[in-house]
């Protein structure tokens, strides 16, 4: 049986068919059994939650000659032409295909006529949203003040576009997604009574899957059982949907917490190999991740949750999902504007190793030069080595050196001006601190105001040292590298044109990023060395890389105005002048400041 012949065998014949909308059931069967049918009814929902069927029973109930109570008969003449949709007074309109004006014009010009086999005249609009301006006001005077014979039901699934004044002559009714305990009930019915056998894995999947929509749900049970010849099983729903079993995915969830990094990349290629998409893959692992919340919080395991579920609940804590939930979500959203969301997707899980993941090789953390003071023997640094300090974030992966982000300067990028007092740089020690105790010593977090200090001050250093005319030569070098980058590698040349250079030093290059997901990837080892072979090659020497948010750039811009404007008030205003002058030199540099006296 085809997909359509499935559908109209289970489409709702009469009220109580109408599953997940009581409110909708029940008011319409009152209003029949009291005789006050109103002339216009605007049916809103999401699609495949049942206006269309909807309408078709309330055109059948009042027009039925035999009724049962307020539910039609659907064995008289009326019900079955309207049922199978022969019946010329009741007519479906479908407003995507016929949404001009001359149209509802015909449609008006009909609407005059008492009709032929029936009771009512029932003009059912789907999609009524489509109707352009003009078709509206064709509608309205209609719509307001029709025949008595004549009854408009107008279906969408976008009711902020339909005119205000459409909405105010129609009783509205709001279709609710169907929860999924209905839908697999109604699942359920459909594989006894065609002889198919499903397991309570495969239904959910489904009924999940159908997004509260009946209909589609339809669809994928038909098709599942199609694939599965008659068994439905949670593997073939999986296939169907592009989707990833429920095992596959606990496992590549165990591996992550256990820090297993070769089997989550093996995992990953193995279903991009298979067809699946990034998008559908980070969508499961997100829906996975909130049901082992939800079991590791209620200690209890649904009979649809896989018995593996506690067991991979035991290894995450509450703050490492609620973290990869907040994360993975982030990546969910922009992912569509992604040119590579493949590297994005391992970008974003190999992300999510704990911070207590240890390497074969030892780890160099690369620390910026923030304190004039030095450090007291024995302290502990402010942040733990290889975490990112302004996110909490670890590495992606592992290598001998973490790459440096604006937070993570080398020292070397950095010249200060000579201070009467030693510079000491904070750095990692070789052996993890310990209390007295002798037990091992868990470093300090820093908190959002020392590493927006951190920030500022790593940027006040390199702005000490900036070349303005150096920033000139590489704004007007920028199109020339990306295009050798593009020659090198695509995909960095898909991260590295989203950031602009804002800043640079004698040997340095600070670019900034709107997207944090920009400025990690062009900030993995690989992509940064190949920028920075370009870079040398273009300018004949060593240049590095650093990047930042633009938003922490901004900040650092507004700190400097408000430095600029608070001098200027305590300044002689007969110099008002050589301030402006100087603030101009400060921000622009003096290469790009030109002075001409107008007196």
């Amino acid at each position: 049986m085809s997909y359509q012949a499935l559908y109209r065998a289970w489409r709702p014949q009469t009220f109580s068919d109408l599953i997940g909308q009581p409110h909708v059931r029940q008011t319409l069967m009152n209003a029949i059994l009291d005789g006050r049918v109103a002339h216009a009814y605007l049916f809103c929902g999401p699609r495949g939650t049942g206006k269309t069927s909807a309408a078709k029973v309330l055109a059948k109930a009042v027009n039925c000659q035999n009724p049962q109570g307020v539910e039609p008969c659907n064995q008289c003449e009326a019900c079955v032409s309207i049922t199978t949709g022969s019946n010329v007074d009741v007519e479906e309109i479908d407003a995507a295909s016929n949404r001009g004006v001359d149209e509802i014009r015909q449609l008006r010009d009909k609407v005059q006529y008492a009709p032929a086999s029936v009771m009512k005249k029932v003009y059912i609009v789907d999609e009524v949203h489509m109707l352009t301006t003009e078709a509206f006001n064709a509608l309205l005077k209609t719509l307001e003040e029709p025949p008595s014979h004549t009854l408009f039901v107008l279906a969408t699934t976008e009711p902020h576009k339909i005119p205000a004044t459409i909405i105010s002559r129609c009783q509205r009714f709001d279709f609710r997604r169907i929860e999924p305990e209905l839908i697999i009930e109604r699942l359920r019915e459909i594989c006894e009574t065609k002889d198919w056998t499903a397991d309570e894995e495969s239904l959910w999947r489904i009924a999940e899957a159908a997004d509260g929509g009946l209909r589609d749900a339809l669809g994928l049970l038909e098709q599942t059982a199609a694939y599965a010849r008659g068994e439905i099983t949670a593997e073939a729903a999986a296939h169907v949907m592009g989707g990833v079993q429920t095992e596959e995915l606990l496992a590549l969830v165990r591996d992550i917490v256990e820090s297993r990094l070769k089997p989550v990349i093996d995992r990953l290629i193995r279903w991009y190999s298979s067809g699946k998409d990034a998008t559908r893959i980070l969508y499961e692992v997100l829906q996975l991740l909130r049901d082992l919340f939800i079991v590791k919080l209620s200690g209890e395991v649904p009979p649809r949750f896989s018995k593996n579920y506690p067991q991979v609940a035991e290894l995450c804590s509450d703050d490492w999902l609620l973290d990869a939930m907040q994360r993975l979500g982030e990546v969910y959203v922009q992912l569509r504007y992604v040119d590579q969301p493949r590297i994005a997707l391992e970008t974003a899980l190999l992300g999510l190793v704990p911070r207590t993941r240890k390497s074969h090789q030892p780890e160099v953390n690369y620390q910026p030069e923030v304190s004039h003071q030095p450090q007291a023997a024995g302290s502990v640094p402010s942040h733990s080595a290889g975490t990112h300090p302004s996110t909490g974030m670890q590495p992606v992966a592992t290598v001998s050196q973490p790459v440096p982000t604006l937070e993570a300067v080398p020292q070397k990028a950095v010249q200060p001006q000579p201070t009467s007092q030693p510079a000491t740089q904070i750095s990692s020690p070789a052996t993890d601190p310990k209390d007295a105790s002798g037990q091992r010593a868990k470093p300090r977090q820093p908190s959002a105001r020392t590493t927006a200090a951190r920030k500022t001050e790593v940027l006040r250093q390199l702005y000490a040292a900036s070349d303005a005319t150096f920033l000139e030569q590489v704004t007007n070098s920028w199109e020339e590298i990306l295009t050798l980058v593009k020659a090198e590698r695509i995909t960095t040349h898909a991260w590295l044109i989203n950031g602009d250079p804002v800043l640079a030093t004698g040997d340095t290059i600070v670019l900034a990023f709107s997207s944090r997901i920009h400025r990690d990837a062009v900030m993995k080892q690989d992509e940064r060395n190949l920028i920075q072979q370009v870079q040398s090659r273009v300018f004949g020497r060593d240049v590095q890389v650093l990047a930042l948010l633009k938003a922490d750039w901004q900040a650092f811009v507004d700190t400097l105005t408000e430095q600029s404007e608070s001098h200027d008030d305590n300044s002689n205003p007969t110099n008002d002048g050589d301030d402006l002058v100087h603030r101009a030199v400060g921000l622009f540099g003096r290469a790009l400041v030109e002075v001409e006296d107008k007196e």
